[in-house]
């Protein structure tokens, strides 16, 4: 076997040992940090999207290694989100904030509206998610080219005495 075959069969090995001169041993250990979500969370969670409440466990996908460890699924719409999401703890001010962000993603095609704002109602949350959510959207809207131009010239044209408002 020569040089060349060798530094290929290297290449193709995953499982070499990558020196690390700091260690005792010289040899760099990969630390697996390994949480379970099933401890961590209990509880019932509500879906970002549909509003579904149930347990965590209805939410893990499952893989050939386990469960998935920073995503979950909502057995109702079938969304994917990150476990942060489902599981955070927020105000209805503060999700209006969240799903504000979001639909620039595409958050609005995900979510089934009817099933969603009547859910918004069962729990309470209705008119204060639209009102924070209203409030970001008017602060977001961008006057056209045109709009600013005649808005401008009219500004101008009160200023100049021209015209009386």
């Amino acid at each position: 076997m020569g040089k060349w075959d060798r530094e290929q069969k290297a290449k193709e090995d995953k499982q070499q040992a990558k020196l690390n001169p700091k260690s005792p041993s010289f040899i760099q250990v990969k630390q697996e940090t390994k949480t379970d979500i099933l401890q961590i969370h209990t509880g019932t969670y509500y879906c970002p999207f549909c509003l579904h409440l149930d347990k965590i466990e209805k939410y893990l996908i499952s893989t050939k290694k386990g469960y998935h460890k920073g995503l979950g699924k909502c057995p109702e719409c079938g969304n994917q989100m990150q476990f942060k999401s489902l599981t955070a703890q927020w105000t209805p001010e503060e999700f209006a904030e969240w799903a504000y962000g979001y639909s620039a993603s595409g958050y609005w095609q995900k979510v089934p509206f009817s099933k969603f704002n009547s859910r918004l109602r069962q729990i309470g949350w209705l008119e204060r998610f639209w009102t924070r959510y209203k409030q970001l959207k008017g602060s977001d809207e961008n006057e056209s080219y045109t709009e600013y131009a005649d808005r401008t010239q009219r500004e101008q044209a009160i200023e100049q005495g021209w015209v009386q408002e």
